[in-house]
């Protein structure tokens, strides 16, 4: 389907359905449309035309798929049924995840995504710019316009070739002290809009720091990173940093924008995220996780369960061996070796999501 300029450019063969119709047509006609194919698939779950076709998944006679970036980045994608993250199928339990783990094919290296993620994202902004008057119904999936975000990505990539690298470096933050770290989300993202208590990063940010400035212990610091993908509209390290001065935290709170997240994660004393993909990262080094929105991998064995105020003094590291296996089947049941923007990848990732649609049936 191509309902925009850049999806116009990224498809550039015959075959694309163009519609430039508003989305309540779309979701008026999905059910008679979805008559003539035995699957959708839509990336994500944000804007109009995929939330109505989740909406839909049970009344359509196609079968409904959800790509997305992997769980375990950066060689793995996602494939499921009907929706991803929050709307996963996966177990939110732990005898979801029983012995025997199923084998864990060792998977080709993708190589280095975010260029090519920057780059991708930044050409179909430029794209819906150039030919936003030929899709003038189009409604997209943003809190931001093409333009501001095309802007914003290319302008925040290019200010990190300038940064202070050591700033982000796991041994010199914790040279200064034990730490917590905080993974934001990209500003404007459906795990924000969808699956969270939280409007925006700057809720989400109140929350956590009103927290921590109230129960954590003084001799403890706060980490915020930065998402790799933000477009960087929002000046969130100036309301990190406003937000710890008006909560006496002066000193206590960093903001990094970068950094190794493993090593981060190896160093830290805990994470504490919305339900941001990198807490996965944290479990897989024996790192202790508090999840504040609604995420598959929220339950007990995996990530603290108790009330953020009591996480800072008293976390609970995740299960060792329940990870391992969690891991396992979820690599099984919805992960595809592979990557949507390293060239080399994107072929052999197709080839993979297509041998998963062969494979399942109803």
């Amino acid at each position: 389907m191509i309902f925009n300029a850049g999806d116009a450019m990224n498809w550039r063969r015959p075959g694309g359905v163009i519609f430039k119709a508003g989305p309540q047509v779309w979701a008026d006609g999905l059910s008679k449309f979805a008559e003539t194919f035995t699957d959708i698939i839509v990336f994500g779950e944000a804007g109009p035309y995929n939330r109505a076709v989740l909406a839909a998944s049970e009344a359509l006679s196609s079968r409904v798929w959800v790509l997305e970036n992997g769980y375990f980045r950066p060689d793995w994608v996602t494939v499921e049924r009907n929706g991803v993250n929050g709307s996963s199928a996966l177990p939110r339990f732990r005898d979801g995840y029983p012995e025997p783990a199923p084998p864990i094919p060792e998977p080709i290296a993708v190589g280095k995504i975010l260029p090519h993620h920057v780059a991708n994202i930044s050409a179909y902004h430029a794209a819906q710019i150039v030919g936003g008057a030929l899709f003038p119904r189009y409604a997209a999936p943003y809190v931001f316009s093409p333009l501001k975000q095309c802007v914003g990505h290319i302008r925040r990539y290019v200010s990190l070739a300038f940064r202070k690298v050591e700033n982000c470096d796991a041994d010199v933050i914790k040279s200064r002290g034990d730490f917590f770290i905080v993974c934001l989300q990209r500003e404007g993202d459906a795990q924000l809009l969808q699956y969270s208590r939280y409007s925006d990063n700057r809720a989400f940010l109140t929350a956590v720091i009103t927290s921590f400035a109230a129960n954590a212990p003084s001799d403890t610091r706060l980490v915020v990173k930065n998402h790799p993908l933000d477009p960087g509209l929002v000046n969130l390290r100036a309301v990190t940093m406003r937000l710890a001065q008006e909560h006496g935290l002066a000193g206590r709170v960093d903001f990094i924008d970068g950094g190794n997240l493993a090593a981060l994660c190896r160093a830290s004393q805990g994470m504490v995220v919305n339900n941001s993909s990198a807490a996965l990262s944290a479990l897989g080094f024996h790192t202790p996780v508090k999840v504040m929105g609604d995420a598959f991998f929220d339950f007990e064995g995996l990530t603290d369960q108790k009330p953020i105020d009591a996480f800072w003094s008293d976390s609970q590291a995740p299960d060792t061996a329940l990870f391992t296996r969690f891991r396992a089947h979820v690599i099984a049941q919805s992960q595809v070796n592979g990557n949507f923007h390293e060239p080399h990848a994107i072929g052999p990732t197709a080839r993979g999501i297509a041998d998963v649609f062969e494979r399942v049936s109803d």
